[in-house]
């Protein structure tokens, strides 16, 4: 459902109940205040804790560590050779 309406402020802005439910937006709201926006999330339950960019570099630089050995000489340095040569 899309619903816009122009609002003149005069000591604030009140969002009626009805609009946040039709956004699927539960009880409890987190409001993030950014240059030139302001936007209406869920707030995050106490269980739930936002994933850290650290995080994810980390299962990303592990990515290798168990890697198995190939049997190209110089794989990386030679990578478009081996892929893109047409058995030569």
């Amino acid at each position: 459902m899309s619903n816009s309406q122009v609002l003149e402020i005069q000591q604030g802005v009140w969002i009626d109940e009805r609009w946040l439910q039709s956004a699927g937006l539960g009880p409890r709201i987190q409001v993030v205040v950014q240059a030139g926006e302001i936007r209406i999330v869920p707030a995050l339950g106490e269980t739930e804790q936002p994933q850290s960019a650290e995080l994810g570099w980390n299962v990303f630089r592990a990515l290798g560590k168990n890697a198995r050995p190939g049997k190209l000489p110089n794989a990386a340095a030679e990578h478009d050779r081996y892929l893109y040569s047409r058995g030569k």
